[in-house]
């Protein structure tokens, strides 16, 4: 890779670092997955703070002797798979294209370009709707089986 292109990954990591925790848990984050992406890119240590420490040699020639699928398979094989998968091509225009997409999204540029209102974020017929959700998901409030039936029962 060039150096410009490792620079303009850097600066995209940097970027990417302000991005905030993931209120709801995923089994796969942006935040983390792109970082891992230029990370490598750009030439700095790959991998996530909280990563497993790698398995031992040891634990390798186990799993690779146990398993018959995948890890097993003869080697032209495994050649085909990995000429068959997608090469990374990145250039200096797409990374910095990536780079002011990410910084409209912290400006909170498109958040502010189409605001909504209060006639939906509070519609007429359950004002509170968004508010309650937003409530459980921050866990401010918990709402109980009771309180979620008669809010579908008398829609309040």
């Amino acid at each position: 890779m060039s150096a410009a292109v490792r620079g303009a990954a850097l600066q995209l990591v940097k970027h990417l670092e302000k991005l905030p925790e993931e209120r709801l848990k995923h089994i796969v984050s942006l935040k983390e997955s792109q970082l891992e992406r230029f990370k490598a890119v750009a030439g700095l240590k790959a991998g996530s703070q909280n990563a497993q420490q790698k398995p031992s040699l040891q634990e390798i020639k186990d799993i690779i002797n146990r398993t018959s699928g995948p890890l097993g398979m003869p080697k032209d094989v495994l050649r085909k798979v990995q000429d068959a998968l997608p090469q990374e091509n990145l250039t200096v225009e797409a990374i910095q294209e990536q780079n002011q997409s990410l910084g409209h999204i912290l400006n909170n540029k498109y958040r502010d370009y189409y605001s909504t209102g209060d006639k939906l974020l509070k519609p007429q017929g359950n004002p509170q709707y968004y508010q309650r959700l937003m409530d459980e998901i921050e866990g401010k409030k918990k709402e109980t089986f009771w309180s979620a039936m008669r809010t579908v029962v008398l829609g309040k």
